[in-house]
């Protein structure tokens, strides 16, 4: 009987040992590792906005790329056509060392009547019509304007839109897709008194005319 309770024993012992064994293994697992990426900083030469003559030569001014601050290259798409009135994009592009893009634009306004110095239409206008709107115009580019807003009358919509007016009196929306509501275009004037009026065309919806007057305050 002893040595049946001491083989008994001896055998609880090995199995005890061989499972306290398997559960100190340690099986490997791979560990998320995480790393930091520098994008490109991409800085514009000279202004964001431009204006030249038609007919005159452009010269792009070219930007400046840098990763982690280390000059490194970049890529320029877009081009100007000094022939032909309107907006042009420029567009600066560069990857990083990870596969990452940066890009930064410039805007080229054509125009066709060199921008008299003295004329200046910034200001705050309110809309002729029965919806309460005012309006932020800002010079952005010699002879070249931005409205926050060229639609009113009885219509809530705003509809952003850059302008040209070199003299004063005589203003061109040139053909331009920059706001929710897509291509549009137009021409006005702008009297003494510092009222715009100008006929719009929306062309992605039908397309759909209308004028609209603005009161400078």
């Amino acid at each position: 009987m002893k040595h049946v309770i001491r083989f008994v024993f001896i055998g609880l012992v090995v199995l005890i040992f061989s499972c306290n064994k398997e559960t100190i293994v340690d099986t490997p697992t791979q560990v998320g590792i995480s790393k930091v990426t520098y994008y490109v900083v991409l800085t514009l030469k000279g202004p964001a906005f431009e204006s030249v003559l038609i007919g005159q030569p452009y010269v792009d001014s070219g930007a400046t790329a840098t990763e982690n601050g280390k000059p490194t290259t970049y890529t320029t798409s877009g081009t100007v056509d000094v022939n032909t009135e309107g907006i042009y994009t420029i567009t600066y592009t560069a990857v990083n060392q990870d596969g990452y893009p940066s890009s930064i634009t410039r805007n080229v306004a054509v125009i066709s009547t060199a921008p008299d110095p003295g004329v200046d239409l910034s200001g705050t206008y309110a809309n002729v019509g029965s919806a309460a709107l005012t309006a932020d115009i800002s010079k952005v580019a010699p002879g070249v304007y931005f409205t926050s807003n060229c639609w009113g009358g009885s219509s809530s919509a705003v509809i952003q839109a850059y302008f040209f007016c070199s003299d004063g009196i005589n203003i061109t929306l040139p053909v331009q897709k920059f706001s929710a509501y897509g291509t549009l275009d137009g021409a006005g004037t702008i009297s003494a008194s510092g009222r715009i009026t100008w006929t719009i065309t929306l062309e992605d919806f039908g397309p759909f005319t209308a004028t609209k007057s603005w009161q400078k305050q």
